[in-house]
């Protein structure tokens, strides 16, 4: 993401430099420091809006944009957990909550309650230490794809989201906060987004599936009907939630003693009725380009092996 990110940038370079007011000397240390370590999702989120701009005309914007990239792109983030709110976020909130609500009919990501953060905030770090215990590879997976847990909620009674992940928030996922109460929420919370997160970056030159997104079918994990994309996404999630609670099962870490194993067990049962759902419609319906059937193969195969042990 880091090299589409530089070649992005480059190419504005090329084409918007003088219009921009860019120097010559200033784009190889950007890219230089783009290259080197990890960026936040802010610096992605900078950029998307950057083109967003261009995009506009609006280059005095643009211009604003890029010096606060080249001036981001120094730092290296450490892991986080953060509110969507000004006092944890600075201006970052108000960016982060424009891309999160770009794809809705109206605004719906808000702040979390108060109340409920610190408890949110501590389960964050316990659902990583169950996961830890139970799969330290998926463990590792998640802490490179994630570097930042937004904590949301609905801005009312009437809309509603379980998480929310962005291409345009890279390294970033956005949990509501009244629905991730306990850490073991948390944490099917992380793995569900973490999923998402993982084929938005396979699917960076190649599209997972060829059905046009005008094109609407019945979902594994949504009741609305959804673009064939996402209900590819939907029976991934369930294969990488149902290996997650084969692994909470297998391993019991400490932090769930005390909890019924048969829930897990219904827990599975579930995930693997809704991956077969998901499987099937994608088999009969969905046109795959290479890349799809790669990954679905992989998935496939892994249900099918743990269904016959």
């Amino acid at each position: 993401m880091r090299a589409k990110l530089a070649s992005s940038l480059a190419h504005i370079f090329d084409r918007m430099a003088s219009t921009l007011g860019i120097e010559d000397s200033e784009l190889g240390p950007l890219l230089a420091e783009i290259m080197a370590h990890r960026q936040a999702p802010s610096v992605f989120a900078t950029y998307f809006e950057l083109v967003f701009a261009l995009k506009a005309k609006r280059h005095d914007e643009a211009a604003r944009l890029w010096r606060q990239i080249a001036a981001a792109v120094g730092q290296t983030p450490r892991f986080d957990v953060a509110p969507l709110t000004v006092e944890a976020l600075g201006g970052d909130a108000a960016r982060f909550a424009r891309l999160l609500n770009a794809g809705e009919n109206g605004p719906i990501f808000g702040p979390p309650d108060v109340a409920q953060w610190p408890a949110f905030a501590t389960g964050v770090a316990e659902a990583f230490s169950l996961l830890e215990q139970a799969d330290a590879a998926l463990a590792a997976e998640i802490r490179a794809l994630i570097v930042l847990v937004i904590g949301s909620a609905p801005l009312s009674p009437a809309s509603s989201f379980g998480g929310v992940t962005s291409l345009t928030l890279w390294g970033a996922v956005t949990l509501n906060t009244e629905l991730h109460r306990t850490p073991l929420e948390i944490l099917d919370g992380l793995v569900h987004e973490g999923a998402h997160t993982l084929l938005f970056g396979y699917a960076l030159d190649e599209r997972l599936v060829r059905n046009p997104d005008s094109q609407r079918f019945a979902s594994p994990l949504r009741s609305d009907p959804r673009p064939m994309d996402g209900v590819f996404h939907a029976t991934f999630v369930c294969a990488r939630l149902y290996l997650l609670y084969r692994r909470l099962l297998e391993r019991r870490p400490e932090g769930l003693r005390g909890f019924d194993p048969r829930a897990l067990e219904r827990k599975m049962a579930e995930l693997a009725s809704r991956f077969d759902d998901g499987a099937r419609l994608i088999a009969d319906k969905a046109s795959l380009t290479p890349l799809g059937e790669k990954v679905l193969r992989s998935s496939v195969d892994y249900m099918s092996h743990d269904a016959a042990a």
